[in-house]
């Protein structure tokens, strides 16, 4: 007998060979079944390792289901056709009977989350089918293909004037800037097909200089207008285009400074004021990306643009002492509420839901000031002034109305969900007013600007006069409307807070 160590015999050897040709087998044979759909483990009779069944939700059965599984996808129930971890009862009460207390609006489905859960829920019922809700559009319809019947523009509104030229904006436009192209001759210049933009496009043609917080407020004015009875029926816009301005503001770094922050151009709106007040936008495109879309090589179909362009107003015979931006609100008509929808966006935002009649009277008021004592330049008023006025409001807060000082050191949230419960804002002149937008619509809502005595202009009256808001200017001791007048520079200036104040309590008492 051979010991341990010996050599393995014939025996030995074809043993071996006959288990390692047995496992190749089997283990080739199990992943094929595998890459079929099957489980081996089910065709072994007395496997004990067989896989545990997975539902039609994705999880396992509830007796096999552990403590890990039940915190990420939770313990609700689920059944096909229907909202996950919502009962059928509990549904239709919400849906079709009245709620006491705190309303369930996801449930209910109101918002986008809600809307987007009912109709999820209303697929599985059959009640629609899976592309209602999700739009008219598909990513099949993002080229157009017209062969010889290229579509036709439609001019729906607008000022007649000349327009600008891309490289200056103060001349009229060279051909290659706008062009007119007959049906006869359209089919040779763009072809058989071109790309598509669904949707509302915002185009401002004017360059950084004249790019200022008046820009979005007017694309929006003029866009109302299309539908003068009922502007918030309007699709949401949702594209902005500034041709004209770069996307970066400062020089082009080194190529190797990797390191330096970039300042990014100015459009007249805060971005978080862009992202939380038209939330349908993706966002703003500059020169950079207008080129792109020209180097495609290719048309591009535009459903519908508005079009700003300050250098046409100006050609159109505008006074100078008439800002080019305000055509849209001064030689156009629209409602009232032609600002709603962006300013309801932006008031649930922060959670507040408009209110009227005796709901209104329940919530007060609030005033809010917008101090710019604390800015390294710009307009403000004189020290003691400004002490007299917050001591004045400070009283005027112990009657029950809410009073909400705002500075230049406050915060975006802050300094917006101060001015959307408001219903009076009061501030020195200037760009920063153009917040004041946002503020809520009542009969007692007012604007009240403050001038000093050698300047004053009609900027934001026309805008918030617009919305039917009321419009208060104010230089010194009283209220006036004067002249038109600009000067270049001006000191800190006088204002008699005892008078404004006064005049605030006439505001909140009027009833009209």
């Amino acid at each position: 007998m051979s010991s341990w160590s010996s050599p393995p015999t014939r025996r030995e050897l074809t043993l071996l060979l006959f288990c390692v040709t047995i496992f190749i087998v089997a283990y080739n044979a199990n992943t094929s079944l595998r890459l079929l759909g099957l489980d081996s483990s089910s065709l072994i009779p007395f496997s004990s390792s067989r896989t545990l069944p997975i539902g039609p939700d994705g999880r396992r059965p509830e007796g096999y289901r552990d403590t890990l599984e039940n915190e990420i996808f939770g313990e609700w129930g689920w059944e096909p056709g229907h909202i996950a971890g919502v009962k059928e009862a509990e549904s239709a009460r919400i849906l079709h009977g009245k709620i006491d207390g705190n309303s369930d609006t996801y449930l209910r489905g109101e918002g986008r989350s809600g809307e987007q859960a009912m109709w999820l829920q209303g697929v599985g019922e059959g009640r629609y089918g899976h592309g209602d809700g999700l739009g008219s559009t598909s990513v099949n319809d993002e080229l157009v293909r017209w062969g010889e019947d290229v579509p036709r523009s439609e001019l729906k509104q607008h000022v007649p004037a000349i327009g600008s030229s891309m490289v200056n904006h103060n001349d009229p436009p060279r051909d290659i800037d706008w062009q007119v192209f007959p049906a006869q001759t359209a089919f040779r210049k763009f072809g058989p097909y071109g790309g598509r933009m669904h949707g509302v496009t915002f185009l401002s043609y004017d360059g950084p200089s004249t790019t200022d917080s008046h820009t979005l407020i007017s694309l929006q004015r003029l866009y109302s207008t299309l539908n003068v009875s009922s502007p918030q029926s309007l699709s949401p816009p949702h594209r902005l285009f500034f041709p004209a301005i770069p996307t970066f503001a400062d020089r082009r770094p080194e190529p190797n400074d990797e390191l330096a922050p970039r300042r990014r151009s100015s459009i007249g709106v805060e971005p978080q004021t862009l992202k939380s007040a038209y939330p349908s936008l993706v966002g703003a495109m500059f020169a950079e990306d207008f080129d792109d879309f020209v180097g495609i090589g290719a048309p591009l179909l535009l459903d519908r643009l508005v079009v700003a362009d300050r250098g046409a107003a100006r050609r159109s015979g505008l006074l100078r002492e008439v800002p080019a931006w305000s055509l849209p609100f001064t030689a156009l008509e629209t409602a009232e509420e032609w600002f709603e929808p962006v300013r309801r966006t932006l008031r649930e935002y922060f959670g507040f839901v408009d209110v009227g009649g005796e709901d209104a009277a329940i919530e007060g008021h609030t005033i809010t000031y917008l101090s710019r004592q604390d800015g390294l330049e710009g307009e403000r008023l004189k020290g003691s002034d400004h002490v007299a006025l917050l001591d004045a409001l400070g009283r005027l807060a112990k009657t029950g109305v809410r009073v909400r000082i705002v500075d230049e050191n406050t915060s975006w949230t802050e300094r917006l969900h101060a001015i959307t419960e408001s219903t009076i804002v009061l501030s020195v002149f200037g760009d920063h007013l153009a917040d004041a937008v946002f503020m809520k619509r009542t009969r007692q809502s007012a604007l009240m600007e403050f001038f000093p005595s050698n300047i004053f202009n009609r900027d934001w009256e026309t805008v918030v006069r617009s919305m039917g808001i009321r419009y208060v200017a104010w230089q010194g001791n009283q209220e006036k409307l004067p002249a038109v007048s600009h000067t270049a520079s001006y000191e800190d200036f006088a204002l008699d807070a005892q008078a404004v104040v006064r005049a605030i309590t006439d505001e909140l008492d009027r009833v009209s």
